[in-house]
């Protein structure tokens, strides 16, 4: 039997709440449409949607009149895709234990019980 060990961390939380859903044939899904929406946050793509929840607006930007889009390293793309492909994993820590309450958790791979360690 293996172990599974997750951290839910503050990140986490902002993106599941405003993490958009919808139920998309017998599926629920995170875009109604994934090929027209892929930023299930409402931003122009999934890396400003991450940031913008995660960072916040920055002071004294006007939105009509961005002279320059935001380019992301690669460094900070990994670290966004890593964290929003965890989102099953946090909201099912979430959903089972009925709170939001961060740290570290584990459960057995077969049984999906999972328990807060520290």
């Amino acid at each position: 039997m293996s172990v599974l060990i997750f951290e839910l961390k503050e990140n986490h939380i902002k993106l599941l709440k405003h993490l958009r859903w919808s139920i998309n044939g017998k599926f629920i899904t995170s875009t109604e449409n994934a090929d027209e929406d892929p930023a299930p946050f409402g931003a122009n793509n999934l890396y400003e949607g991450i940031d913008l929840i995660i960072n916040g607006k920055q002071p004294n930007v006007n939105p009509v009149e961005v002279e320059e889009i935001e380019v992301y390293s690669d460094e900070v793309k990994a670290e966004m895709d890593k964290l929003y492909s965890e989102l099953p994993t946090a909201l099912d820590i979430v959903l089972f234990n009925g709170h939001f309450e961060l740290g570290t958790y584990r459960t057995k791979f077969h049984d999906r019980q999972w328990k807060k360690i520290n």
